[in-house]
């Protein structure tokens, strides 16, 4: 087993027969802390019987490949991974199960990356700076089949709704070259990452310029950082 996924069910003894059964729950983000802090948090909440915490895992890759075995009824999932964009996890997910109670969460509040995730099908998102009332409130919601959003994250689709982000059209392969260009990978570097030819690169990020028009690292650095694909530096 390797230092990136692994398993373990926490759970919660109770002796009242009545309440709901436990939620197996996979947690899908790449902050060792926080991760471990949302298990902890999930052992302790007894809101519906207690939370299964079935995998955990620090690459997209990883708990997508994992998902079929594991089964869960909530992921929990960050927006931005080492190796998979959380919209395109989200999306291959849904894939597998149409309708999977996604709960997101992000360090970074965008709007275009909350609405790209209501669309991809995310029943919720929270900013990791949400209190931890609200993040228990979020989990429960999400698990029981509906939805929430954090008060930050409510105040962006009202600020929105009436002029949403500019939807560019992107691949999923498009978004994730755009998140390694921003992260200064050269061509090579990327071809190489993502197991591609170095024409299928130069192709990729051609379009990429036409679909947004920007023609400089710094652009295409500022359009990572907007729309969620990657976190800015502090």
């Amino acid at each position: 087993m390797g230092t990136n996924a692994y398993w373990a069910r926490v759970e919660m003894p109770t002796s009242n027969s009545e309440m709901s059964p436990s939620v197996d729950v996979m947690i899908v983000e790449d902050q060792t802390i926080f991760r471990e802090l949302l298990a902890e948090v999930l052992a302790s909440d007894r809101a519906v019987g207690g939370y299964a915490v079935v995998g955990q895992f620090s690459r997209g890759q990883d708990a997508v490949a994992a998902y079929p075995r594991l089964l869960p009824g909530l992921v929990i999932l960050d927006a931005v991974l080492p190796d998979m964009n959380g919209l395109d996890v989200l999306a291959r997910l849904q894939e597998l199960r149409r309708g999977l109670p996604v709960l997101m969460v992000t360090a970074y509040e965008r709007p275009a990356l909350v609405q790209q995730a209501i669309r991809l099908g995310a029943k919720g998102f929270v900013t990791k700076g949400t209190p931890l009332r609200e993040l228990r409130e979020g989990i429960r919601r999400v698990a029981e089949q509906g939805t929430y959003f954090c008060s930050v994250t409510s105040a962006i689709l009202a600020q929105n709704v009436q002029s949403p982000p500019e939807e560019a059209g992107l691949s999923s392969r498009q978004r994730q070259i755009v998140a390694l260009v921003a992260r200064g990978l050269s061509s090579k570097e990327i071809a190489e990452e993502l197991q591609i030819s170095p024409k299928t690169v130069a192709n990729h990020r051609l379009q990429i310029r036409e679909k947004l028009q920007l023609h400089d690292v710094a652009s295409v650095t500022r359009y990572a950082i907007a729309h969620g694909l990657i976190e800015p530096k502090i």
